[in-house]
């Protein structure tokens, strides 16, 4: 497992050429990544708020990266959110949902084709540090994911972008 984001991240680098029947998934998938982002840029999308490291990190190797998409329909894979639009939809999510967000809560993430948010949840323990939101459930039916964004994607890199948190393989 990586040590931190930064590197979790950059495994996935070993996959920007579309790649057929990865896993069990029967699309073309492949990983994107924009350039770092800028101290200056991270500090003002997110001015008086503090940002959790791991998000840093991850940020301070890609600004945005979009990790197993479905290249031929966009309909598959999981964005990684700059720092202005992680922001931008913490705020819209919390302000839609304020009893199943937390004020600390960051939406780092959103899937491809459905409604589903990567959370990171700085106040909760252990495998529930990551959760996956979903959009008409309460917060304790959210998906715990893992214990930190590195583990969370590491296993996501391991599942080829499959939903493991769904079967319990992580």
């Amino acid at each position: 497992m990586a040590d931190d984001v930064a590197e979790a991240l950059n495994a996935f680098r070993a996959y920007t050429e579309p790649h057929d029947g990865l896993g069990d998934n029967p699309f073309k998938l492949a990983c994107s990544f924009d350039e770092p982002a800028t101290h200056a840029e991270i500090s003002s999308a997110w001015t008086g708020a503090e940002v959790p490291g791991e998000l840093v990190q991850a940020w301070s190797a890609s600004r945005q990266s979009r990790l197993f998409e479905d290249v031929d329909y966009r309909q598959w894979g999981l964005l990684l959110l700059s720092p202005e639009a992680t922001a931008q939809r913490t705020a819209e999510e919390r302000a839609r949902r304020p009893g199943a967000y937390r004020a600390d809560d960051v939406v780092v993430g959103e899937f491809l084709g459905d409604q589903e948010l990567v959370v990171i949840a700085p106040a909760e323990a252990d495998r529930r540090h990551v959760l996956i939101a979903l959009p008409m459930d309460d917060r304790p039916d959210w998906h715990a994911a893992a214990g930190s964004l590195a583990e969370f994607l590491d296993s996501y890199l391991r599942a080829f972008g499959d939903k493991f948190w769904e079967q319990g393989t992580h």
